[in-house]
């Protein structure tokens, strides 16, 4: 390529870190804020690849487990690519494996993660997961995103991770999303969007790209990208003002990176949307102005490989569509003969190859990733559990707990007579059991199983109209459906035992809720997905529903706090969960109901 298409590429970067205005500087990502030296390091590694090097550069390759540490050092010995996603296996592993790839490497390899609750979401026997984003919707205090950020990007460097695939900012708005759901942050457009914008903002604070994803919006799908071609049936008046919102947003608040979504919209483009010129160059980089990196999702999931039959056919046309990076492909050979093809038609050029390289480098180079260092494996577990997270989640967690619906009782005090807690789930979990002795309450805990027959449910009611106050503790959920849905059945009285519920909700835990209606004072307390309480018909007839959004100690402490007063109520419903519960309900105060 000639030389002087080069130095009007850097021309324009250096103009653009040193003149642009304050409107503009919010499209740049930080990794365009490059130094003359910078620059020249990107032009001489990049000048020094061969043809077949440049088009590997912009391939992310998976690494499973320990298992395939051999596969993906032959993709780096034989092909130069550009980085490696990893998926499982334990933090030493990792080290280890990056610190063996660094050393056969010929350009420096960036090291990714999808890791949108943390290290914990893929390394979940050494990292910390963070609470999840339907979690962090019902926050109010959204500086606790960007801390949170920040403590997952010192976690994810500490292992040799400069990218992160988060944050999910897609809108939460159709109940039956199989794949996003608890995911997102809620489906209220701008406070998705200004919760991502902390997210991010505390990842690059540490030089961890952050990639929002799934764009143009994976929100309102009911079927699972992974198996198959979902489908946004919206026009493009409707895209724009919800799907695109938190879109634009993040990319004036200078996000670096976005995923694009394997998505079928049929008012932009036959095509799948990770494959459209239309959605990726006209949209994305015309239409919304960004100028950072582009990943795919992953380029392997069923929604394209059904959709080809030879491999590397689909990683061309991504690259074509505008994609600076394809991810998680492992077909290299056949994906650079893929791309040359395409070159050699005129579907793509070489100085596109090029503009997404030299991004590609100038974000490695922002990374500290253009000398590699070794990673050392010493205070692992320390480092990668330091005493600043519990007490971050412990606040999250404070903020979070929703009280769903009140007519009055809380918070309980000592003299309000006895107090039965039963858990109705899969464990007998004690905290808060623990909070109400504490401030001398007479308690007595009570364990059913989620699969106790309809006799022991009835046995159990007839001990608990003995006591003055019920809290009953609903649990062993999982956080996404699992089955169909059945919210319709359910309003019309159709539950039985014959049915399969959604999020391993059992007749059982439907029966003993619609038993409890008899007790005189009950409190439910919902450890689990809001949408949960969508087959919880009659649930609203209880005293009180406390809703946590899933299941973990800190939530569980945090209702007991909440319970004996020690915290007021705070958090927000994130999304709607039926005619009975829209997005933004919440009670603020014990003393006014109504507030």
């Amino acid at each position: 390529m000639p030389n002087f298409l080069k130095s009007i590429f850097f021309l324009k970067v250096f103009i653009v870190i040193s003149t642009i205005t304050l409107a503009q500087e919010k499209r740049y990502p930080a990794f365009f804020n490059a130094s003359m030296d910078d620059l020249h390091w990107v032009d001489s590694v990049w000048s020094s690849l061969s043809e077949d090097e440049k088009i590997a550069q912009l391939f992310i390759v998976p690494h499973y487990t320990s298992n395939s540490y051999s596969e993906v050092e032959d993709l780096v010995e034989k092909y130069n690519v550009g980085g490696v996603i990893f998926f499982k296996g334990r933090a030493e592993t990792q080290i280890n494996a990056i610190n063996k790839l660094n050393k056969v490497a010929k350009t420096p390899l960036v090291y990714t993660l999808d890791a949108e609750w943390g290290l914990g979401m893929r390394l979940p026997k050494d990292g910390i997961s963070y609470p999840y984003a339907m979690t962090l919707g019902a926050i109010e205090n959204d500086s606790l995103i960007y801390e949170m950020g920040v403590q997952m990007a010192e976690q994810l460097k500490r292992v040799g991770v400069s990218v992160s695939y988060g944050p999910v900012v897609d809108l939460n708005n159709n109940p039956l999303n199989p794949v996003i759901n608890y995911r997102s942050f809620g489906e209220n457009k701008e406070k998705v969007a200004s919760k991502a914008i902390q997210y991010m903002h505390g990842l690059q604070s540490q030089n961890v790209l952050a990639v929002g994803k799934h764009f143009p919006g994976h929100g309102d799908t009911s079927v699972d990208s992974h198996k198959d071609l979902p489908v946004i049936p919206h026009d493009v008046a409707r895209l724009d003002s919800m799907e695109l919102y938190p879109y634009k947003k993040l990319i004036e608040a200078g996000v670096g990176g976005v995923m694009t979504a394997h998505l079928s919209v049929p008012v932009w483009d036959e095509q799948p949307s990770s494959l459209s010129p239309k959605i990726i160059t006209e949209i994305l980089r015309d239409s919304l102005a960004f100028n950072g990196l582009v990943f795919t999702d992953g380029i392997l999931m069923n929604a394209i490989t059904k959709r080809f039959k030879n491999y590397g056919k689909a990683d061309a046309k991504a690259l074509v569509a505008g994609n600076d990076v394809v991810e998680f492909t492992n077909h290299i050979g056949d994906a650079i003969d893929a791309v040359k093809d395409e070159i050699e038609a005129g579907n793509i050029t070489w100085e596109s190859i090029d503009d997404k390289g030299w991004r590609v480098l100038l974000m490695k180079k922002w990374a500290g990733l253009h000398q590699p260092q070794s990673i050392s494996t010493k205070n692992l577990h320390a480092d990668l559990h330091p005493k600043k997270a519990g007490k971050l989640i412990q606040n999250i967690a404070d903020e979070a707990v929703t009280l769903l619906q009140y007519e009055g009782g809380l918070p309980l005090e000592k003299g309000n007579g006895k107090v039965a807690i039963v858990n109705v789930g899969s464990k007998n979990y004690t905290e808060v059991e623990k909070a109400l002795k504490e401030q001398g309450l007479e308690v007595e805990s009570f364990f059913l199983s989620k699969r106790a027959s309809t006799t022991e449910v009835n046995a159990l009611i007839k001990k608990l109209k003995k006591f003055d106050t019920v809290i009953s503790q609903l649990s062993g959920f999982y956080m996404t459906q699992g089955a169909k849905d059945i919210a319709v059945e359910l309003e019309k009285g159709k539950a039985s035992p014959a049915m399969r519920y959604p999020y391993k909700i059992t007749y059982t835990q439907i029966k003993y809720i619609e038993q409890a209606r008899s007790l005189p004072q009950h409190f439910t307390v919902v450890l689990g997905n809001a949408y949960v309480l969508r087959s919880f018909q009659g649930i609203e007839k209880q005293n009180s529903v406390i809703l946590t959004y899933q299941n973990s100690k800190a939530l569980r402490k945090a209702v007991g706090k909440l319970i004996v007063g020690k915290i007021q109520p705070k958090g927000t419903l994130p999304v709607t969960i039926d005619k009975r519960y829209k997005e933004g309900i919440s009670f603020k105060s014990f003393e006014n109901p109504n507030i």
